[in-house]
């Protein structure tokens, strides 16, 4: 099924806040109350009241929506000078999706667009991860960024450390410990359902990022979000003129861009899928069995 899913043409678009529709929302509630827990329509409702819009992933063959990532633009101050960021709220696809790098190429022409309206003003992508797959879109496209398993160069770490906080402070008052670093809504917050994009010990050996995602967020099992900052610069502008070529190319053509811990993360979904089809049909068989 996932493969085939992946092979499904999809369209993706921004739309204005006030230009979603009932049907809309009603398919992104269902999508998002699927893969977390402690929701609801008005705790959704609530939150996407509050953002600007949301890019939506629909599938071509029927129009129905399969992922979405609301966002919200908005400027800081910090040390005097202003901010200016886009915060992504909630971003989920189905699972059959995963992979599928519509979304994230959506959201990246949304950030040159938004870059290019104030040249001058420095941007950023604020964003706040329960889970390490938002971590990895961060990680994965961009040069520049907050936190980093290896730091950043010169008083960057800093600079971002305050830029982050800053925003914290600003949307998350009551939860922001600031501390840890860490943004905790409490125990009733919404949190991944089950073994959703479970960090394993073979994923952590794979992958540096999701370890340090799991070191500076020990607690994402229960909801707590790390908050995270994407320096949209000139300097990653510059870089990924020649590195999106040159990774498509070894995407596509050569066969060798791997991201590290993708073949694990892959048989992990693959083997909870199997295990929930096998739960499944010895519960019809049990069903049927008491039928008769």
């Amino acid at each position: 099924m996932s493969s085939t899913a992946k092979k499904e043409k999809v369209s993706t678009f921004f739309r204005p806040i006030k230009s979603v529709t009932v049907s809309n929302i009603k398919q992104m509630y269902d999508i998002y109350a699927s893969y977390y827990e402690n929701t609801s329509l008005d705790i959704f409702l609530n939150d996407l009241s509050k953002k600007s819009g949301v890019i939506l992933v629909t599938r071509k063959s029927d129009d129905k929506i399969v992922g979405f990532s609301t966002q919200t633009f908005f400027d800081i101050k910090v040390d005097g000078k202003r901010v200016r960021g886009i915060f992504s709220g909630d971003t989920i696809i189905e699972q059959a999706y995963w992979g599928n790098n519509a979304l994230a190429n959506t959201f990246y022409r949304r950030l040159i667009i938004e870059r290019i309206k104030r040249p001058f003003t420095p941007f950023y992508w604020f964003l706040i991860s329960k889970g390490y797959k938002t971590y990895l879109l961060m990680t994965n496209n961009f040069y520049n960024y907050y936190p980093k398993v290896d730091g950043n160069r010169g008083d960057r770490n800093e600079r971002y450390h305050n830029i982050t906080q800053a925003y914290c402070e600003a949307l998350f008052p009551e939860a922001f410990d600031k501390e840890a670093m860490l943004l905790d809504f409490g125990q009733e917050y919404v949190r991944l359902k089950g073994d959703v994009a479970d960090i394993t010990p073979e994923l952590k050996a794979a992958n540096p990022h999701i370890a340090f995602f799991e070191k500076v967020n020990p607690t994402w099992r229960r909801g707590t979000e790390v908050p995270c900052l994407a320096a949209c610069d000139y300097e990653s502008l510059f870089r990924s003129i020649v590195d999106v070529p040159w990774k498509w190319i070894k995407k596509h053509m050569l066969g060798t861009h791997k991201p590290a811990g993708l073949d694990i993360a892959k048989q992990h979904a693959q083997q909870q899928s199997r295990q929930e089809w096998l739960e499944s049909d010895a519960d019809q068989a049990s069903a049927g069995s008491k039928a008769s």
